[in-house]
């Protein structure tokens, strides 16, 4: 006897079946071909320079076994959260909204702050990015995040399958052994993409001021923390299957008291509204209209001010609407405050937030794995590529982002380390240093350490915003800042060679 089901259910059942068969194929696609599980680790604070300064043998190991840049250049403004939020959506805090530490919109009428865990942990304010934990979950894999500025948030319907509250007091030892427990897990149900965060650098920084022997002792203990996790990666002989990058968000320079600039000596900030203090303040205009906060400050030592229209094109700060109508940087090692403030018992002896092409402001990027070259070196690199080399990793298609792979593929798609190359030059504007990789190069120039793109189909030529570099033999031209550098002649015996033609690192 013959069962007659109604079309509607038969059609049903057969959806269901092809649905399953497609998870099933879907599943069994991903076990045979998953990437390697990424592991991204944020030291807040740390400068490019301290590793320098202390004893590191586990960040040497890194270095040793991995891909090692000379520094990262972040976005503006240098404030943990702005710059995080940029490392893991390749986006510009101009752009992706999460413009400071301390933020003010406009149109919602409501203020973020780092205190404020209702603001914190409320996605809207990062909706203008989607951060790499996003894109991984919405396209079948799983994110687990131990702390992360904007993991706790439900951005675009989504959050990390697994991820922690920020409490600042965990010990770092139980983070460790939390990231270990989730990589221990079983293959379909570890996490693909993994972070970690410790604060306790940058917040020593502050305390102490950069480099100072409670700072570089902090930076010990986790040097410490990470021989500890690479120990245990070892024995779960899981470390020659993960890549690892590990990055900080800003560095940190000296401040003192006698180096800070009163706003309210200058205008009436009860005529304005101040978002956001420090190397660089934030105002929005009330009673007073842009142009005359600008024209009142234009006597102020030690500081320069800008309508929004014309903050300098290089900052990439000016498209988002959480930009404020006024900004103002201080100069390198002084700080932006008002008299009340000043007042303070406890001023801070380190801070961070000023041009981020400050050598100071430099972060570190260091990269082990099996997607890296080992004993690749590089020179400095840019926080807002790091999202498209993520996605690469894993095998994602990326967001709408702002960075570069380009930069990063000659480190990934080698069997040897590639070309480095240090060119010195005396300038008409001062002298210069060029690093030069396959794709990028540095230019260090006073204090300040820029990162310009190798121009497609040029020899020598590199080009970014407001800046150009051209080498051509023993002479160079460039442009910084629009600010032409005259003509450049070489300081040092040798010449540029090509990329791919010379595979030993000049240090």
């Amino acid at each position: 006897m013959s069962v007659q089901y109604p079309r509607l259910v038969l059609a049903t059942v057969i959806g269901l079946a092809i649905l399953l068969s497609a998870c099933q194929t879907a599943s069994d696609s991903r076990e045979g071909q998953a990437p390697a599980p990424l592991l991204l680790i944020s030291i807040d604070g740390f400068r490019h320079d301290y590793i320098e300064q202390f004893d590191s043998p586990t960040v040497d190991r890194l270095i040793e076994e991995g891909l090692y840049a000379d520094s990262l250049h972040h976005a503006f403004p240098t404030k943990t959260f702005a710059t995080h939020y940029t490392l893991v959506t390749g986006r510009h805090p101009g752009t992706h909204g999460v413009v400071a530490n301390n933020i003010w919109d406009p149109r919602r009428k409501s203020r973020f702050s780092l205190g404020d865990r209702e603001a914190v942990n409320d996605g809207f304010w990062y909706s203008g990015g989607e951060p790499i934990w996003v894109t991984a979950e919405q396209q079948g894999l799983t994110a687990a995040t131990y702390f992360w500025p904007g993991s706790e948030a439900i951005i675009d319907r989504t959050r990390p399958t697994h991820f922690k509250p920020y409490d600042g007091r965990v010990p770092h030892e139980e983070r460790i052994d939390q990231i270990v427990d989730w990589l221990a897990l079983p293959d379909a149900e570890r996490p693909d993409f993994l972070t970690l965060y410790f604060s306790s650098v940058d917040s020593r920084g502050h305390g102490s001021g950069p480099a100072a022997p409670a700072t570089l002792a902090a930076a010990e203990e986790i040097d410490t923390q990470l021989g500890r996790l690479l120990e245990e990666l070892e024995a779960m002989d899981m470390l020659g299957k993960i890549n690892i990058l590990l990055v900080s968000d800003h560095g940190m320079s000296e401040v003192s008291p006698e180096r800070t600039i009163a706003l309210d000596e200058y205008i009436d900030l009860s005529k304005v509204h101040v978002s956001d203090w420090g190397p660089a303040a934030q105002i929005w205009a009330g009673e007073m209209e842009p142009a005359e906060i600008v024209a009142a400050l234009a006597d102020a030592p030690h500081l320069r001010a800008w309508q929004r229209e014309d903050i300098p094109d290089r900052y990439h700060f000016d498209s988002h609407y959480r930009v404020p109508d006024v900004l103002v940087e201080a100069d390198p090692g002084w700080l932006i405050s008002s008299k009340p403030y000043m007042a303070n018992p406890n001023p801070p002896r380190g801070m961070h937030g000023w041009d981020p092409a400050l050598a100071e402001m430099h972060g570190i990027f260091i990269a082990r794995g099996p997607g890296f070259v080992p004993g690749a070196r590089s020179p400095a690199m840019r926080s807002i590529d790091v999202y498209a080399l993520m996605t690469h990793l894993l095998d994602l298609d990326p967001a709408d982002h702002e960075g570069r792979l380009q930069t990063f593929l000659p480190y990934l798609e080698s069997d040897r380390a590639p070309a480095y190359q240090v060119a010195r030059f005396e300038c008409e504007a001062g002298a210069v240093e060029a690093r030069i990789g396959p794709a990028h190069m540095s230019l260090h120039f006073g204090e300040h350490i820029f990162v310009l793109d190798r121009v497609e189909d040029a020899v020598d030529r590199f080009e970014a915003t407001d800046l150009s570099f051209e080498i051509d033999d023993q002479r160079a031209s460039g442009r910084v800042d629009g600010t032409e550098l005259g003509e450049c002649v070489r300081a040092d015996a040798g010449r540029i060679r090509r990329p791919g033609t010379d595979q030993t690192p000049s240090h």
